[in-house]
């Protein structure tokens, strides 16, 4: 065990301590969210790799500030935080790498088709299933620390998912029809995140641009891109290094757009559900 005990930052100790390979897991009964603890308590000096679980989380965000609301003890709600010798642009790579670590997972736990949605949803059979926000603490150009949040729906039922986003969203358990263990599918994760990590630190960008694209469900399609300018319309045909979406316009040339600036809609959903 690492000598970090998951006691300050403002929090009270976690309910448990968990080892799983490498990593070390704090787990806790309720948190305003996985993402802020997680960064307060690596400022404390928690090491790579520690995982930060909850239960439930009252304020949990995805990107754009979306609310992520999950009843207890039905979601895996954890934050992991990395201490990576990346340049700060490219902070966008890991969560390229934990979308495929996320459907790589769900596909072995399940048996079921899982994609990537660019830039940081997981799908099944085009419904979201699961989210990434990833958030990062600066030093000049490099990363202190990263923090990956992840939430995935593990074993909500219909009426358990929020009625303005039911449509477009799934879990584990619908589309297994049977309860799935969070905690199989956290050591699942934590084991092909380390795989992954590890042959990503060796061989770059192209392992983890071949892995994307080998999982990716956005590339390929016409989509919608929503940004402060207005709605553009295109076919994504490529991601860059920087994490981001090339898409080829309609007079036939290709633009990038950054995660940060943009949303693809809810449309895109549903272009997936219905193909």
């Amino acid at each position: 065990m690492s000598e970090y005990d998951g006691t300050r930052g403002g929090f009270s100790p976690p309910r448990k301590r968990i080892r799983m390979s490498r990593n070390e897991i704090l787990v806790y009964r309720n948190l305003s969210s996985t993402n802020i603890a997680a960064k307060e308590i690596a400022a404390c000096g928690a090491p790579d790799g520690t995982i930060v679980a909850s239960a439930y989380q009252s304020a949990g965000t995805g990107r754009l500030r979306r609310a992520w609301i999950s009843p207890p003890g039905r979601s895996l709600l954890f934050s992991m935080i990395l201490r990576p010798r990346v340049d700060a642009r490219l902070i966008s790579q890991l969560t390229m790498l934990c979308g495929v670590a996320l459907s790589e997972t769900i596909r072995e736990t399940t048996s079921c088709e899982a994609g990537v949605k660019w830039p940081n949803d997981v799908l099944m059979r085009g419904r979201k299933v699961s989210g990434i926000l990833a958030q990062g603490s600066l030093r000049g150009d490099a990363a202190r620390y990263v923090v990956l949040g992840v939430g995935l729906n593990v074993n909500q039922t219909e009426d358990e998912l929020p009625s303005e986003c039911r449509d477009v969203s799934t879990s584990l358990r619908l589309e297994t029809g049977r309860r799935v263990s969070r905690i199989a599918v956290l050591r699942r994760f934590v084991s092909r995140w380390n795989e992954l990590f590890d042959a990503f630190s060796r061989e770059g960008y192209p392992y983890l641009r071949k892995k994307w694209i080998d999982s990716n469900l956005t590339l390929g399609r016409e989509i919608t891109i929503h940004g402060a300018e207005g709605p553009v319309l295109g076919a994504a045909v490529d991601i860059s290094e920087r994490g981001g979406i090339v898409v080829r316009l309609e007079d036939g040339s290709t633009k990038e757009f950054l995660a940060e600036d943009i949303s693809l809609g809810r449309e895109h959903y549903r272009s997936l559900i219905n193909t």
